[in-house]
């Protein structure tokens, strides 16, 4: 029993295969979903470590006030309670005071910062600030 083979057949259906007008297309389909994966990570990531920068900035303001004695510890939550009301947020701001010490706690959820919601995969859900001082002499 002999095959035979018919070339141009053959040869036609090779070069039916080298036609890559299309090749540029689907790799770009598939790579764009990853490029957009990278960038949201990235924006809510930046956007997580500037809320943390302003918590931590609010909590020492704060913290300052009630050391020198200008604040209570309610007046002290007002204070940052309107700096999240400026930010467009809902945090909690919790103030106490012992004998020689001031300490200031802030605490935002992570979902009312990040416009992308990617890193809440991958945190507790709060981001939180905590500032101890000492208090001045009078």
């Amino acid at each position: 029993m002999t095959v035979k083979i018919n070339l141009r057949k053959l040869r036609s259906c090779i070069t039916r295969f080298k036609d890559t007008r299309g090749a540029v297309t689907i790799e770009f389909v598939l790579w764009v979903p990853v490029f957009i994966l990278i960038l949201a990570i990235t924006v809510d990531a930046a956007i997580l470590f500037k809320t943390q920068a302003n918590l931590w900035t609010v909590a020492r303001d704060a913290g300052r006030q009630m050391s020198t004695g200008l604040y209570s510890n309610s007046q002290a939550e007002a204070y940052a309670n309107s700096q999240f009301a400026l930010w467009g947020i809902t945090g909690t701001a919790v103030a106490s005071q012992t004998n020689d010490n001031v300490t200031m706690v802030i605490s935002v959820p992570v979902a009312a910062v990040t416009p992308f919601h990617v890193v809440n995969a991958f945190t507790d859900g709060t981001i939180v600030a905590s500032v101890t001082q000492r208090k001045e002499p009078n």
